[in-house]
């Protein structure tokens, strides 16, 4: 009954250490989400510089699919990269998407507008935006794992939570810096070089990142499965990812008919309720503030409820955060077409706190639901499928409104997704178990 009989590394008995795995493994997620949010914040200005601006819904409607691409390439990259991270260490994928990321997010406040190079520059923008894909395709699972197999069976929730945390703690950092930006600089010298310094400091971001984790170390659960792999079983071959999704398809499944849901009320919340805003009468400033008090209360949520979920279980958790999200996002969407601050900031709020409860148990499945030899690459494969149809949330939300005329459209079409949701978290989730032991690890810590 005693953990002293399993011989793991001091780090995971060490609090200290924790900590500062709990910091490093965060920090790559932060610049990760910093430049989808602030991507989010400016993407009326890109479409301005990187777009013909004759129509201005054509180039906006450009914009959010500049935005989309990388999210079709994640799954490709993300599986590539997790294939690694099961193969080697999860914490060599942390190396490569913090770098790969950071110097991405650069290039795009290098680009010329498009009346200097013309067709170059959207280019060059969905170049810099296929790099961003691959990398953050790896990132959330190598860093859900990362933590998850650190964390004390009690605190695994609380733990990875930390990760969500780091999420809006990057779009409240984008967001203000835009907001600063647009206070501070005239329009037209925002449009011509203020909106580029919000991607210019993805890059001494991305040098901190990957100074603090220098020195991360492996985790005990998969240095304990490679040591037994290397003893019994030869490299994984080129059929091992087909293996993986063939056995374990039904959990793929599961994740997406949930975890989808998690990805479009990330968007929702990050993008696509600050461009609605804008387009009803909403000063730039008057919206930005909203998204960052907005951003500010997830993380104070997350905070506040990350442990519950190892005190409760997942599954109510993530049914009351469907319910109360699919009740609220059509008045959150009303009140955010008044133009009133404070009814706006009262739709983002309604539809913020369920956010913030729901996230944590969406983040943790991404990992709790394979197995420790595939699950990098078996959740990075489900989530980032997710993230596809999350990443066009806000073109969807121009396209659905300028097709039907109505303003109810994209949030009646949030709300079915919420349903949907619920639907399968009622019927299909089941509990992991108390410590979901995968491997020999967690075995001998249960016995």
């Amino acid at each position: 009954m005693s953990v002293e009989k399993v011989d793991l590394p001091q780090g995971v008995a060490n609090e200290p250490s924790l900590r500062r795995t709990v910091v490093a493994a965060s920090v790559g997620n932060f610049v990760e989400w910093y430049e989808f949010a602030v991507y989010g914040v400016v993407a009326a200005y890109i479409s301005k510089a990187m777009f013909p601006t004759d129509d201005p819904t054509a180039a906006m409607l450009n914009t959010w699919a500049a935005y989309g691409i990388s999210f079709l390439v994640r799954p490709v990259g993300g599986v590539f990269l997790a294939r690694l991270g099961d193969r080697y260490g999860r914490r060599h994928i942390l190396y490569v998407t913090i770098t790969l990321m950071s110097i991405a997010t650069f290039c795009i406040a290098l680009i010329p507008s498009y009346t200097t190079i013309g067709i170059a520059a959207p280019i060059l923008l969905i170049c810099a935006r296929i790099a961003q894909g691959i990398a953050a395709g790896g990132e959330l699972a190598g860093a859900a794992a990362f933590l998850y197999e650190h964390a004390p069976a009690h605190r695994r929730a609380r733990l990875v939570s930390f990760l969500g945390v780091s999420t809006f703690c990057s779009i409240v950092l984008g967001s203000t810096l835009a907001t600063a930006l647009t206070v501070a600089l005239p329009a037209d010298e925002m449009q011509s070089w203020g909106w580029r310094v919000v991607f210019a400091t993805a890059l001494p971001l991305g040098f901190v990142g990957l100074y603090i984790r220098r020195s991360l170390q492996e985790t005990p659960e998969f240095q304990q499965m490679h040591a037994q792999r290397n003893a019994t079983v030869a490299e994984p071959s080129s059929e091992s990812l087909w293996l993986t999704m063939r056995q374990n398809g039904r959990a793929i499944l599961l994740y997406l008919g949930f975890g989808t849901f998690y990805s479009i009320a990330v968007y929702v919340s990050v993008a696509a309720y600050l461009a609605y805003m804008l387009s009803n009468g909403f000063s730039e400033r008057a919206a930005l503030t909203i998204n960052t008090i907005a951003g500010l209360v997830i993380i104070a949520g997350i905070l506040l409820s990350g442990g519950l979920a190892d005190r409760i279980g997942r599954k109510p958790i993530l049914i009351g955060g469907a319910t109360a999200m699919a009740v609220g996002v059509v008045p959150t969407f009303l009140l955010g077409s008044t133009g009133t601050f404070a009814l706006g900031l009262l739709g983002a709020l309604i539809f913020a706190i369920p956010l913030s409860v729901f996230l944590t148990p969406a983040v943790i499945n991404v990992v709790e639901l394979f197995p420790a030899n595939v699950r990098v690459t078996a959740g990075t494969a489900a989530y980032n499928l997710t993230v596809i149809i999350g990443g066009f949330m806000p073109f969807v939300a121009v396209w659905i409104t300028d097709a039907t005329g109505s303003r109810l459209a994209f949030p009646a079409f949030i709300a079915a997704m919420a349903v949907l949701a619920l639907a399968v978290v009622v019927v299909w989730y089941r509990e992991p178990d108390s410590d979901h032991a995968s491997t020999q690890v967690g075995q001998e810590l249960q016995r």
